[in-house]
């Protein structure tokens, strides 16, 4: 149980950590990067835990993949939906001025 705290403590501080380093950041939430790194984490630690590769031997499998899993989903993520947002409002603001 330990190693899902400290597995979620660390999603959420790498999604704030991407939020706070991406220079796209005002396109969208706060939430929105911790949420990603979160959710991410978590479905990786519970199907390690299911699939029993989070066994006592190789415990540090449990927490290690996980936290790597929730630094590389909000940069994927970042990446992608900074780049989709910043195409729509520029095409949104050009059709508003169109008007």
């Amino acid at each position: 149980m330990l190693s899902l705290i400290l597995v979620t403590l660390t999603a959420v501080a790498a999604g704030f950590a991407v939020w706070a380093a991406d220079s796209r950041r005002a396109l969208y939430g706060a939430l929105l990067l911790p949420g990603i790194a979160v959710s991410a984490a978590l479905i990786t630690w519970l199907a390690l835990r299911a699939a029993g590769a989070a066994s006592f031997e190789a415990d540090w499998i449990g927490w290690a993949v996980p936290v790597a899993v929730s630094l590389l989903a909000p940069i994927v993520a970042a990446v992608f939906i900074g780049r989709s947002r910043a195409r729509a409002d520029t095409a949104e603001t050009e059709r508003i001025l169109r008007l």
